[in-house]
């Protein structure tokens, strides 16, 4: 099963994806048994899915960025995106979660924010198979 997702994230299901960034974040890929999470690959994925535009790895994106120190603008520009693709309920907690976020952005970051959603547009699914290496520090979109 894990193999089956794994090759399904690597074509470009954001489903997948999304589903393989989580078992990343909470340890679960490299063995039956809860151990340390891999941040690195899980923000990867769930980056990949993300700008397929799969809302709540959208959401689940800004959340990760949140807990980072400078982290603030990326998870504001993911919670506002997100904000597009949900209703109902979802849609009033991202609002929420990203009112308290932007409340410490400076007016050029708010501005960046708002390029950023702006100027976004979902990129194809097959562009995953070509998917870099996790890297340190910001995942730029």
């Amino acid at each position: 099963m894990k193999q089956q997702l794994i090759q399904a994230a690597e074509r470009g299901n954001a489903e997948a994806q999304f589903n393989l960034a989580i078992m990343y974040e909470n340890g679960l890929v490299d063995s039956r048994y809860v151990a340390e999470g891999n941040h690195s690959e899980a923000m990867r994925w769930l980056l990949a899915a993300a700008e397929q535009g799969l809302a709540r790895a959208q959401v689940k994106l800004a959340e990760m960025y949140g807990e980072e120190p400078d982290g603030s603008v990326q998870a504001c520009e993911w919670y506002l995106l997100a904000a597009k693709g949900l209703r109902g309920a979802h849609l009033q907690k991202v609002q929420s979660v990203y009112e308290r976020a932007s409340l410490g952005l400076t007016p050029d970051q708010s501005e960046e924010v708002c390029r950023f959603v702006r100027d976004w547009t979902p990129k194809d699914p097959g562009a995953a198979t070509t998917l870099p290496p996790p890297a340190a520090g910001r995942v730029s979109p």
